[in-house]
């Protein structure tokens, strides 16, 4: 029987059902199909009745016609259904389901739109995956086959999701279903879902790590190699695969050997600390606990530290001394200390070819948090004729008062020329970047360095603007009269440092500021708002109630309804203001509103 008539035939059925039954009396496209069926009717008198009931539709009055349309469209339908096929092809598996999850009351209609994003291809997907797990759909087991599948997707936030938030919450139910999809000579995929297992199941299936670590391909062996830490017994194997030609191989092994904790992890990871491998020992040394280890690694950088010649340095050198300094990271011993002040101190070693070396050795000073520590990086930048004095101002702000650091770097930056001074201004900057936005910030969000009050005189008298409006806390004739100055050049652009500029004078509470910024703001015209920016949505937040009608006066100037928009939903909270609220806009919501713009 030849289906191809049947769904032409069902095509321009719908489409009449569709355009209704008016105009199906002497519809062209029906009249063309009746020879077909009349032809198939001489072997088929199914299709006989199907001509019979194409004819009546053509030829039927208009008032008959949707009494025959349905009439053909019953017929046709009863003949298609009997040509479908409900069996699936494969053999029957028994579906493993624990006490806690089974079928959910969520309705398939609602389960296919997840499985179907994470069986198939294309954009948004992942979003549909998040909102299936916040809405708890993998509780449900018809998700579990399709969510292990979708570890191996192309799509890596959509794999890494899987294997971090959606298998684990679905817990021990979908193991059977690791092991089956489970591919040794697969990739990152099956190498997640080898790790899945390990992490659900637990440290049981001792077997089966090893010969995925034998016989796997190779992301599937790596991982297998990392999970052979978590098997003390299995030490023997760790150790011969720590010394395999592939070098991802080699490196998962020193990973596995630094959670084991033994002496003789200790002794393979030294050795490839001192050997060829000592690239991928740094790391498990780092996350190693061993206290014999960390002597061993101090003698050894010792030795080579007193081998250091400063006047022919050598890249091998250079590189051997970078990964021993990178080993102590994390490791707040006083030899570590005392072997880093060592370093520091070294005429030969503190040349232009070690200058990386040296950045990391003060940073891990800084990092151990010790007063010796600080006390000696902020000594650096003397001891050396100003190198490395962005660690020495750092160490100065947790060892000495604000005073004293005011007095020992202020005159530092006279001479913005100079090269120390243009390092203490990158880190002046970057200690202070949440200043700028303090005057919509609660206290604890705040920077927990304390600055003397001098600071901002300097930074006017170097005219660093920035500065000035980071550290300016109150009103100051000096500080005012600049930053009005600066303000007075076009402030109708509007642009970032305008922006700062404003903020600064609410922040001293300067009488003047809202009419300022109103004024600016209706000098531009509306012209250069194609859109309006967290900070200048903040700012407009800041004007008294009063100033409403005049903002929505500026919103009827701007062209772009997206901008005018949010000017105007500014305009109406500022309605809302009370009369203690109208000077700095603060008040009950209005941080939380200020912070939602924010972030």
């Amino acid at each position: 029987m030849s289906l191809q008539v049947l769904t032409d035939l069902h095509q321009e059925v719908r489409r009449l059902f569709i355009a209704g039954s008016s105009v199906a009396v002497g519809d062209l496209r029906l009249t063309r199909l009746l020879p077909q069926l009349r032809k198939l009717g001489e072997n088929a008198p199914v299709f006989n009745r199907l001509a019979d009931a194409v004819q009546l539709v053509t030829e039927a009055r208009p008032e008959q016609a949707s009494a025959k349309l349905l009439e053909l469209g019953t017929l046709l339908h009863s003949i298609l259904y009997t040509q479908g096929r409900t069996e699936a092809q494969g053999t029957l598996e028994e579906v493993q389901v624990t006490e806690t999850r089974g079928v959910t009351a969520v309705p398939y209609r609602k389960m296919k739109s997840l499985i179907d994003a994470l069986t198939e291809r294309g954009p948004g997907r992942l979003e549909v995956i998040r909102q299936g797990y916040e809405d708890s759909l993998f509780q449900d087991f018809r998700t579990h086959v399709p969510a292990v599948a979708a570890l191996e997707d192309a799509y890596a936030e959509i794999a890494e999701f899987m294997y971090d938030d959606v298998i684990p919450s679905i817990g021990p139910a979908v193991v059977p279903i690791l092991h089956r999809q489970l591919n040794l000579q697969g990739g990152k995929g099956d190498a997640r879902k080898l790790y899945l297992i390990h992490h659900l199941q637990g440290p049981v299936n001792a077997e089966l790590i090893l010969q995925a670590a034998g016989e796997g391909a190779a992301e599937v062996r790596i991982a297998a190699v990392d999970i052979l830490g978590d098997y003390p017994e299995l030490e023997d194997v760790v150790l011969e695969k720590s010394y395999e030609r592939r070098k991802e191989i080699r490196r998962a092994a020193l990973s596995a050997l630094s959670r084991l904790g033994t002496g003789r992890a200790a002794d393979r990871l030294f050795e490839a600390l001192v050997g060829k491998d000592r690239e991928l020992a740094v790391e498990p040394i780092q996350a190693y606990s061993h206290p014999t280890l960390i002597q061993r690694i101090l003698d050894q950088a010792e030795a080579w530290l007193n081998a250091f010649d400063g006047s022919a340095v050598k890249t091998e050198a250079v590189e051997q001394l970078f990964a021993v300094v990178q080993c102590l990271k994390g490791k707040n011993d006083e030899a570590v200390r005392v072997f880093l002040e060592k370093l520091l101190s070294s005429p030969a070693f503190m040349v232009k070819e070690t200058a990386a070396v040296q950045e990391y050795a003060a940073e891990l000073l800084l990092d151990m948090q010790r007063p010796e520590g600080y006390r000696f990086v902020e000594s650096l930048y003397r001891q050396w004729g100003g190198r490395h004095i962005a660690y020495s101002f750092q160490a100065a702000l947790r060892c000495l008062s604000p005073e004293e650091v005011y007095d020992r770097f202020a005159d530092l930056l006279r001479n913005k020329r100079q090269a120390q001074a243009k390092e203490l201004l990158r880190t002046l900057y970057d200690l202070t970047e949440q200043q700028a936005l303090t005057l919509y910030l609660e206290a604890e969000d705040l920077s927990p360095i304390a600055w003397d009050p001098r600071w901002v005189h300097l930074f006017v008298d170097i005219d660093e603007e920035e500065l000035v409006c980071r550290f300016v806390e109150g009103p100051d004739r000096k500080v005012v009269d600049y930053l009005l100055k600066k303000l007075a050049v076009a402030p109708q652009l509007m642009k970032p440092r305008t922006i700062s500029l404003f903020f600064a004078l609410f922040k001293i509470g300067h009488r003047e500021t809202p009419e300022l910024l109103m004024q600016a703001l209706e000098g531009s015209e509306g012209k250069r708002f194609y859109f309006m920016d967290r900070d200048q949505l903040v700012l407009m937040s800041l004007l008294p109630g009063s100033y409403a009608e005049r903002l929505e006066k500026f919103a009827a100037l701007l062209s772009y309804e997206r901008a005018k928009q949010e000017v105007l939903e500014v305009a109406e909270r500022l309605k809302t203001k009370t009369k203690d609220e109208a000077e700095m806009g603060k008040g009950a919501g209005w941080i939380e509103w200020i912070k939602s713009k924010m972030y």
